[in-house]
């Protein structure tokens, strides 16, 4: 009887491992193919979100799914998922059937990440200028300096917000207050797209935004906190201006 139950246990054993064998290719294929939609999802995202930040696709624009499916290759339903993660970050707004329309960014809120931007970066340009060990960080900015130098040669806006952008977050940042710089870093998408809207009303932004760079590191360097702040009290005011703002102060 012993022997009988030890045969039909095999047997059963021998079955379940087999059932699991089975399944495991189906399982690796399922796997597969959502790691495969997943991707498909965040190159539509990361496709259509660059175009909003760079100005490509403005506010107001009317963006199908269909087109931006053809530019990323991908079917319709990733498409979807990526305008309603947008959506939820309030850069498109979704109409069933006709597409998903760019929110515009307003007067208002431009001003208010200004005014956001005169408190911080003018205190963070003060703090670094004030640290004893400020000769690395100086080194740093000047190589974020050639980086935007070589953006500017490149032609292409998008590159020279984004190495505008890493300057000023790299010197918030080594001011040395997490919790202001946490903060800075959530206004990036909002200055992304002042910072292409200022390029548009003024081509001659871009080297404007090289030298006042260079203003800021150099008062850095000479441990000059008083006029580094004033450099960068200086720049904001630039970007106010060009994007046709009241002046802050």
């Amino acid at each position: 009887m012993e022997c009988v139950l030890d045969v039909i246990s095999d047997v059963e054993g021998s079955s379940r491992s087999g059932r699991g064998a089975n399944q495991s290719p189906g399982h690796d294929g399922v796997m597969a193919s959502r790691s495969e939609h997943e991707s498909a999802s965040r190159r539509a995202y990361a496709w259509t979100r660059s175009r909003i930040l760079d100005g490509t696709f403005a506010g107001g624009t009317l963006v199908s799914e269909g087109q931006v499916a053809e530019a990323v290759q991908v079917s319709r339903t990733p498409v979807r998922e990526a305008f309603l993660q947008l959506a939820a970050e309030n850069m498109l707004e979704l109409f069933p059937k006709r597409g998903a329309l760019v929110v515009s960014s307003s007067m208002t809120e431009l001003r208010e990440v200004l005014a956001a931007r005169g408190v911080i970066e003018p205190w963070a340009a003060a703090a670094v200028a004030e640290r004893p060990d400020r000769a690395s960080i100086v080194a740093t900015l000047r190589q974020l300096l050639d980086q935007t130098s070589e953006s500017i040669g490149r032609g292409v806006d998008s590159s020279l917000q984004e190495a505008d952008r890493e300057f000023h977050q790299y010197l918030v940042g080594a001011a040395g207050n997490k919790l202001l710089a946490s903060f800075y870093s959530s206004l990036r998408d909002r200055q992304l797209r002042g910072g292409s809207m200022a390029l548009h009303n003024h081509p001659d932004r871009e080297s404007e935004i090289l030298d006042q760079h260079a203003v800021i590191v150099d008062a850095i360097e000479r441990g000059d906190a008083r006029a580094a702040r004033a450099a960068s009290i200086v720049h904001v005011e630039a970007t106010t201006l060009a994007l046709g703002l009241v002046p802050l102060n």
